[in-house]
């Protein structure tokens, strides 16, 4: 099946004398996906290439680049062209290189794109490189009038020169011409004048007789019908249809004045019967026309394109270039507004933001702005929509004391509640709850829903679920429409998941689905799919989480938002997590964190942070885990949010617990590998430390086949210190100290924090310490810490602290006051003379502290920490000798 390529035009009525290069470039394009054919304007470029792709056995796209143009026009337009319907939002050429290139590959497309010498050198480079270095199924056909650079890196590519024709090539269009349109003499005129150029050779068949600018004398002889019709043709910069240009002249004149221009090689026209002209003659006659002619020309060029079936935003840009170019600003602001929705739709916001941008400054009215604003939350700008609808609704409150029409209140409440989830997502609750509290009572139910929406997810911020719930509970109870049981159903869903309320998920995620099961596509359409993936995992129902999150993403390609992939991306981790691969979700976690920072989208930054924290945590990576969750709790605070807290505490439940923690329970029915895996870890080595040997070893035996893996390291390492404490309790010295290695191992190449891995193995150390230590315990009075020769001398050891320098002050601190609590900011001004800072200094402090213990191992003498820091717990004969 083969896509049209709407835009371009196909080869010429006659083209002799390329055979062998039509038969060369195809031959080549089989092993090498991208050519460029580059030449001198008139050598017939164009030409070979429609005839190479009139060739290909797969779907054709073709796009001509005009001036203007960008690289984001350029591959978006021809994305549409291929899927020949709307295309996925791209936020960067990046991404949106790589969806054509996907497209292509699939398809096994030719993409055609004739001038490519009209984009600047970096743009031909991305397209050429980037895009055509992807190809190995899919084609990319670029012509150009220079080369395109290469560098060493550069992937292959074919590239043609086009010189003119041969003399004997030249004979024989020649006699072509004559065939078509009448025998005429001047073939060795033509040719010396020509250098075998085609364009040059039609010209001079035509009737050109030399000069400087024969195109333009040829032009300027036109009479007053012929002249318009080629004006219009050359103001267009599109290929039009004669039904669509008939009209333009009084009774049936246009085909005869069409087929005259065509006789005189002015006007070119294609086999789906369109007519465009050379860019060399669009050049000439564009030069030719008087002020008044122009005007006229895109006047009649605005009544064409209402009857002209083109895509939408090719008519939406077309439109608009006419419109400027008659200096109707106004009527394109109002044009450009109008056709936002449609845009925005079809993939095109970042071009709709351009043609924003582009108007005058006193015609940035309050709907321009809306409009400009909305384009931002659609390409996920949120840092910079936030602002501009900050100052739109100061604008519109300042001016709120003027009669009002109808259309002004419109205009404030869809000000509002773009607004409202900007704030919300943003997390700036002060200017959401202003704002919904400034917004009229609800015009539809529609608006209805929204607003509630907006207040439920904004109590829940706040800290207070319970009138959350209860605002759905009495709006559930007032209603029997099925659409806002199934949003009030989904709204509950969301924040008993955030808030970790797992037994009470099953209920509200049924009904959501059941009620919205056919809700429309459109902004919340996949978010059924995509929340109910997230919850079915922590349900352990992986199977289904997996085809929810396939559905959520086949409906988000055919929507393209960003914001939704941003939010699919981020549950789709937690579904990783949820399911035990805890590297990999971590990995998409930060990266969708650097997504959403980048965007402002700070309510999905934040869930991606938690979810990486918990991921730390169960990596055994606490020190990293623990302050990244206290960041996230600092930022909730002093951002008053502190409904997102609960979530982060939740994850702190999966670090591994202290001593004094209440026994795990291990609950049989659990099916997350991560979560049952590291339930039998800790309770095996529970067991193993109370003796309880049968326990630990049907414990020991059931983790086996659930933690394999890098991503279980964590657990490795808790079975191995459990047969180590087993073989210990056994009197098996040996199997205990082999045990022991094996779990060091684990935990060294898993990743594991020193801190944790010497408190989990502290007992085991001890032990054996005490069993190789003689009889008779050491004398107290024996133990000394001499900061004059940096040493801590002790029965049957001395241990130097001449190069470690961090742990002596830290020790040298708390030995100055050995009972009394040493604060972390006082630890960190002995070790660093710095001010604390928890993000900078926990990890570090937590582990000189473990150092600090290795050192006083077996001394009687310990270091204890105690909210807010530190103390040293002295022997009866410890003595602190000050340097």
């Amino acid at each position: 099946m083969r896509t049209p390529s709407a835009p371009g035009l196909g080869p010429p009525a006659v083209f002799v004398g390329r055979a062998h290069e039509v038969r060369r470039l195809g031959d080549m394009l089989k092993r090498v996906r991208t050519g460029v054919v580059y030449g001198l304007p008139g050598a017939g470029k164009s030409a070979l290439v429609a005839a190479v792709a009139a060739k290909h056995r797969g779907p054709v796209v073709h796009r001509r680049v005009r001036p203007g143009d960008t690289l984001d026009t350029v591959v978006d337009d021809v994305r549409r062209l291929l899927s020949e319907a709307p295309v996925a939002q791209a936020l960067s050429d990046a991404s949106r290189l790589e969806a054509l290139a996907a497209e292509l590959e699939a398809r096994r497309a030719l993409c055609v794109l004739d001038d490519l010498h009209v984009l600047g050198p970096p743009e031909r480079a991305a397209l050429v490189e980037d895009l055509g270095g992807r190809l190995r199924q899919g084609t990319l056909l670029a012509t150009s009038r220079e080369s395109v650079p290469r560098h060493a890196a550069s992937p292959d590519r074919v590239e043609l020169r086009l010189e003119g024709l041969s003399e004997e090539a030249a004979k024989e269009l020649w006699r072509e011409l004559d065939a078509l349109y009448g025998e005429r003499d001047g073939f060795d005129a033509a040719w010396g004048r020509s250098r075998g150029l085609p364009f040059l050779l039609r010209r001079a068949h035509a009737g050109d007789t030399g000069g400087d600018e024969p195109v333009r004398a040829a032009l300027a002889a036109l009479p007053a019908d012929e002249r318009r019709l080629c004006a219009m043709l050359a103001l267009s910069q599109l290929p039009l249809t004669a039904s669509a240009l008939g009209p333009v002249l009084s009774g049936d004149a246009a085909d005869p004045a069409l087929r005259r221009l065509g006789a005189k090689l002015l006007v070119e026209t294609d086999s789906r019967g369109r007519h465009g002209v050379h860019d060399l003659v669009r050049e000439a006659m564009v030069s030719l026309l008087s002020p008044d002619e122009a005007r006229a020309g895109h006047e009649a060029l605005l009544e064409v394109l209402e009857r002209e079936p083109l895509p939408a935003v090719v008519r939406v840009r077309a439109v608009c270039r006419h419109l400027q170019a008659l200096g109707r600003h106004e009527a394109r602001a109002a044009f450009i507004v109008a056709q936002a929705e449609p845009l925005v739709r079809h993939g095109a916001a970042d071009e709709l933001l351009g043609l924003l941008d582009s108007l005058p400054a006193g015609l940035r009215t309050p709907q321009v702005k809306l409009a400009h604003a909305r384009a931002r939350v659609r390409l996920l700008d949120l840092r910079r929509a936030y602002p501009e609808l900050l100052a739109l609704r100061a604008s519109l409150e300042a001016a709120a004391g003027a009669p009002e029409p109808e259309s002004n209140e419109a205009l404030r409440e869809g000000v509002g509640a773009v607004l409202v989830r900007v704030a919300l997502f943003a997390l700036e609750p002060e200017a959401c709850e202003r704002t919904l509290e400034a917004m009229p009572v609800p015009s539809s139910a529609e608006v209805f829903l929204q607003q509630l929406l907006a207040w439920t997810a904004l109590r829940f911020f706040q800290g207070r679920l319970d009138e959350s719930l209860a605002m759905l509970d009495n709006a559930a109870a007032a209603t029997g429409d099925r659409r806002v049981l199934g949003w009030c159903a989904y709204a509950r869903a969301l924040m008993l998941w955030i808030e970790g309320r797992d037994s009470e998920l099953a209920e509200p995620l049924a009904q959501c689905v059941s009620l919205l099961e056919d809700a429309p596509l459109d902004s919340r359409g996949p978010l059924v799919a995509a929340m109910s993936a997230g919850i079915l995992s922590r349900l352990g129902r992986f199977t289904e989480a997996d085809a929810a999150l396939a559905s959520a993403r086949e409906r988000l390609g055919q929507l393209g938002a960003p914001r939704l992939a941003l939010e699919l991306d981020c549950i789709a981790a937690w579904v990783r997590a949820e399911s035990g691969q805890r590297g990999a979700a971590l990995a998409a976690l930060r990266e969708t964190e650097g997504r959403a920072e980048k965007a402002g989208y700070l309510f999905v930054r934040l869930l991606c942070r938690v979810g990486a924290g918990r991921m730390l945590l169960e990596l055994g990576r606490r020190a990293e885990g623990r302050a990244q969750l206290d960041a996230v709790e600092e930022e909730v605070r002093s951002r008053g949010v502190v409904g997102l807290m609960r979530a982060a505490r939740v994850a702190r439940t999966l670090d591994v617990p202290g001593p004094d923690a209440p026994p795990i329970t291990v609950e049989p029915r659990e099916v997350r590998p991560g979560i049952a895996a590291r339930q039998r870890a800790l309770a095996a080595l529970a067991a193993a430390r109370s003796g309880d040997a049968p326990r630990a070893t049907a414990l020991l035996t059931a983790l086996e086949p659930l933690a394999r893996g890098d991503d279980f390291a964590l657990e490795h390492t808790l079975g191995h210190l459990a047969r180590a404490t087993l073989h210990r309790h056994a009197g098996r010295a040996r199997e205990a100290a082999q045990a022991l290695e094996e779990a060091t191992r684990a935990a060294t190449t898993g990743g594991l924090d020193p801190e944790l891995m010497a408190e989990l193995t502290r007992p085991l150390v001890s032990a054996a310490a005490q069993a190789a230590s003689p009889p008779e315990a050491p004398a107290p009075e024996a133990v000394v810490l001499d900061a004059r020769r940096h040493e801590l001398r002790a029965p049957g050891k001395t241990v130097s602290l001449e190069r470690r320098a961090l742990p002596r002050r830290l020790l040298y601190a708390l030995a100055r006051q050995p009972g009394s609590i040493l604060s972390k900011e006082d630890c960190v001004r002995a070790m660093w003379n710095a001010a604390y800072d928890p993000r900078l200094h926990d990890n570090a402090l937590r582990v000189h502290v473990s150092h600090v213990r290795d050192m006083l191992e077996g001394t009687g003498t310990r270091v204890v920490f105690e909210d807010p820091g530190y103390r040293l717990e002295a022997s009866s004969g410890f003595t602190f000798v000050a340097g």
